[in-house]
């Protein structure tokens, strides 16, 4: 069976396009056949991380006038394993304000599809197709920063994901953080508050360092597990992808929200 990974943030900047993309490579390595859905609808951006022009063709798909497998392209990936892109044009907006029938026809394609795993990169924020889209992944992995900001909208993303489905929680990644203690310390920080007034407890996966290497491997459009490979980031990523390919089932929460 196919299974769903929504990767979402609160607000934007916390770097989960790349962290998306980067968790595709990895996952792709540990032999998953890997779909990376980009369902930023209005602004999808994965092919500009990624340096490639053919994204497949989501709005194609969501017409009905190609069937998944037509839709998709291929991502090369080195000497490693490759994985699958479906998204729309970069940049190109041609998603935006997708209806609700839209929402469930990528979701009805996204549960049938071939593969290990589908990632689906969400739109930052909390809007109604986010939330949506997040309610029927399997497992949602909730990117934050150290910035205040970031964690209480991440907080809110936790909130209405609960709301929503009244018993999903997220896992979390702290992305940019200057080290292990300041990792833990921001999970903790969003962990305490989840516990306190919504009664779950989110597992923290890990952390991603700052590495100058990141914003490097953007510039250049290359994949950070391409160019390098033995960085800190990418290695960090390389972890919580083996993290994630032996997880058990999500977490549950208890019932009840404040």
């Amino acid at each position: 069976m196919t299974h769903l990974t929504a990767i979402g943030s609160g607000k934007g900047g916390t770097g989960k396009t790349l962290i998306a993309v980067s968790l595709a490579h990895a996952l792709a390595h540990q032999g998953e056949r890997v779909l990376l859905c980009d369902a930023d609808l209005g602004l999808s951006n994965a092919g500009v991380h990624l340096g490639v022009s053919d994204t497949g063709d989501l709005a194609g798909l969501l017409a009905g006038r190609k069937t998944l497998k037509d839709a998709t392209a291929r991502v090369a990936c080195g000497p490693r394993d490759g994985f699958d892109i479906l998204a729309a044009p970069s940049g190109s907006g041609a998603l935006a304000d997708a209806s609700e029938a839209i929402i469930d026809r990528l979701l009805a394609a996204l549960e049938g599809a071939p593969y290990d795993r589908v990632l689906i990169d969400l739109g930052a924020g909390v809007d109604e197709t986010v939330m949506r889209i997040a309610g029927h992944a399997d497992d949602i992995l909730l990117v934050v920063t150290p910035d205040p900001a970031s964690l209480t909208d991440a907080y809110a993303f936790a909130k209405l994901l609960l709301r929503r489905t009244t018993t999903r929680v997220p896992y979390l990644l702290v992305n940019m953080a200057l080290n292990a203690t300041e990792g833990r310390r921001t999970a903790e920080a969003l962990i305490a508050s989840a516990r306190a007034f919504l009664r779950a407890t989110p597992e923290y996966l890990g952390y991603v360092p700052c590495d100058s290497r990141v914003p490097d491997a953007v510039r250049r459009q290359t994949p950070l597990l391409a160019a390098y490979p033995q960085t800190p980031a990418a290695v960090a990523i390389e972890a919580i992808a083996l993290k994630l390919h032996g997880a058990p089932a999500r977490p549950l929460a208890t019932a009840g929200l404040r």
